[in-house]
């Protein structure tokens, strides 16, 4: 009778053993199911961002021709006009890169210029120090993207607008968005292709 009371015993340990080592296996998975949900959360954010970025990018672009189409309608040349404050008929160049910027105080003339030009394009594999003319900031006060840094932070994001062909008649452009998460560098472009009508 002892015999059996003993092996009894020995037969409890090892299921209490088994039930554990299972669990513990059980919350390693979860725990690493929990992980890569939190970072395909964080990745889709950052996606949904410089989607929108690019985005704003293009609109900004967009913005600049329809502010030069109505301030000098009879100069079909003046339609890529790079700030539309500027009397001169400065015209976006092909194969330079530029960065839409907001312009401050007297919104008259338009909302938007491109400045920059910028020989070398947005690649982040190149390393940060040779991206920071593309440098997106974070306005504290009003959570908006912004080129400076007055009253922001410096974000994760890099915005670059290009030309790739440029007449009196249509453009093609790219605005590209790049970010790192972690160590790997991530990107989105958005083509776009406008008409002088």
């Amino acid at each position: 009778m002892m015999k059996f009371f003993v092996e009894k015993k020995g037969l409890v340990l090892t299921e209490a053993l088994m039930t554990i080592s299972i669990l513990v296996t059980c919350a390693v998975i979860a725990g690493g199911m929990f992980t890569n949900a939190v970072n395909t959360t964080a990745v889709s954010k950052d996606f949904l961002i410089a989607n929108g970025l690019a985005i704003e990018g293009a609109e900004a672009v967009k913005n600049i021709v329809y502010t030069n189409k109505l301030l000098s309608p009879n100069e079909p040349e003046c339609w890529l006009r790079l700030n539309p404050d500027d009397e001169n008929c400065v015209a976006i160049a092909d194969s330079t890169n530029y960065l839409p910027e907001q312009k401050d105080g007297d919104q008259k003339r338009g909302k938007w210029k491109l400045s920059g030009q910028i020989a070398t394009d947005l690649d982040l594999s190149e390393g940060i120090e040779k991206n920071a003319s593309y440098l997106l900031y974070l306005n504290n006060e009003t959570g908006l993207y912004q080129t400076s840094s007055n009253g922001a932070v410096a974000s994760k994001f890099y915005r670059s607008v290009k030309f790739s062909h440029v007449d009196n008649v249509y453009a093609t452009f790219e605005v590209q968005v790049a970010w790192f998460e972690g160590a790997k560098a991530w990107n989105t472009k958005s083509v776009v292709d406008i008409i002088n009508q």
